[in-house]
């Protein structure tokens, strides 16, 4: 079982301190960043698909989900470890390499632009994928799974008393504050209050956060933006050039490049209407060459001038996945048949609630998200001419890093007058 360890976590400490307990490992060395993004797609596009259509606004990051979900899965078994494999697209190695890989590539976002030092030019894009985990004080996990942490994703375990009532307030105070911290406090009360309970013994946390200025301002003029229903709005609406150009039978796209190019944002228009979309990504994937990996692949490797036209928007959104997650096939990890006896040495422990919050900005200077995932696990006993695309209807959008066309923060726009 895992003792106290000595050295802090990268991505961990809290106000200053050290974890509880940390495997005294260091982290693993990055895989290629290249493909690193394919681990995400598939996920993305069902649970994208599986969301709840009636919100005018959505944006979410499935990333943050799998990310969080990978981590409590690293101590899986059985039936349950299967499950949360054919849910998250691939086996739990593959994952964790990927988390793996994907922080250290958002880490380094930017990084050239600050050596730089040109006044002159936009701020530096900054990007973090980073992960926490607080644990019931006294409660014994296996030092595998420890290393496990630590070795994938940073992260070293806290100490907190959920039995106690006020102690337990306290450490969901602590963990929304490092939430809040490590999302330029953009995501607030991640875990609200009633979300942890006498039982709560594993608490994992991902959180996502990417700011990036356009490689050049966009215009800025009033405009009409018309929603599903048919109903007009005034708004402001940003133009400028755009360098890519992707279409199919259900969409047509662009992307917005940031300054130094590592970030980008997908705006996708359906040519029928956002389920077309969301059904056809969801039914492609994990194939290869379709849906939104088509798309992302597409943008990419294209070169084609396009007359952009969007509406600026600020939306945020927040929601229980459980029932997603169980909906897309991911039951027993929310019941008694729960096995994470890699986590406990018994089948004690079982998820009881995965919470996620997001947020994005987008305005003539660049764009700015943020996201959060709480795993809360208790115990139970190719060019062609111009293009032009108008973005004043219902459309999607896909903020993803560039090398390894990993989806970041996902959502659509219904409303762009709904703001946060």
């Amino acid at each position: 079982m895992a003792a106290l360890g000595l050295a802090a976590c990268e991505g961990t400490e809290q106000g200053g301190a050290a974890p509880d307990l940390s495997a005294e490992l260091p982290r693993a060395e990055p895989g290629p960043a290249t493909g690193a993004g394919a681990f995400v797609v598939p996920f993305t596009a069902r649970m994208l698909g599986s969301l709840e259509r009636a919100e005018t606004n959505t944006v979410c990051s499935p990333l943050s989900a799998q990310v969080a979900l990978t981590m409590v899965g690293m101590g899986a078994a059985g039936e349950t470890l299967a499950q949360m494999e054919a849910v998250l697209g691939a086996r739990m190695d593959e994952l964790a390499g990927s988390a793996n890989t994907l922080s250290t590539v958002l880490a380094a976002v930017g990084a050239q632009e600050r050596e730089a030092e040109d006044e002159d030019r936009p701020a530096p894009a900054r990007a973090s994928l980073v992960n926490g985990t607080w644990l019931q004080e006294g409660f014994e996990i296996q030092q595998s799974f420890l290393e496990d942490l630590a070795t994938w994703f940073g992260s070293g375990v806290f100490e907190a008393d959920f039995a106690d009532h006020a102690e337990r307030e306290a450490a969901r105070e602590e963990i929304n504050d490092w939430v809040a911290d490590s999302t330029d406090d953009l995501i607030e009360e991640l875990i609200p209050t009633g979300a942890l309970t006498a039982a709560t013994r594993l608490v994992l946390v991902n959180a996502l956060h990417l700011k990036a200025a356009w490689q050049q301002p966009l215009t800025v003029e009033g405009g009409r933006f018309t929603t599903a229903d048919g109903e007009e709005r005034s708004c402001e609406m940003l133009h400028g050039t755009t360098a890519t150009w992707y279409e199919d039978e259900v969409c047509r796209a662009t992307s917005l490049d940031t300054y130094g190019d590592a970030l980008a944002l997908a705006l996708v228009q359906p040519t029928g209407d956002l389920t077309e979309v969301l059904e056809t990504w969801s039914a492609a994937a994990g194939e290869d060459g379709s849906g939104l990996a088509a798309l992302l692949d597409g943008l990419e490797g294209s070169e084609v001038s396009t007359q952009l036209s969007v509406p600026a928007f600020d939306i945020s959104w927040g929601a229980s996945l459980k029932d997603v997650l169980q909906g897309l096939g991911m039951t027993d990890a929310f019941s008694g048949a729960a096995d994470f006896s890699g986590i406990t040495g018994s089948t004690d422990l079982v998820i009881d609630e995965v919470l996620q919050k997001a947020v994005i900005t987008v305005d003539e200077n660049g764009m700015e998200a943020a996201a959060a995932t709480a795993v809360v696990a208790v115990e139970t006993s190719a060019q062609v001419p111009e293009q032009e695309l108008v973005l004043d209807s219902p459309f999607l959008l896909v903020a993803y890093e560039r090398t390894t066309l990993a989806p970041l923060v996902v959502g659509w726009i219904g409303d762009p007058t709904q703001t946060r």
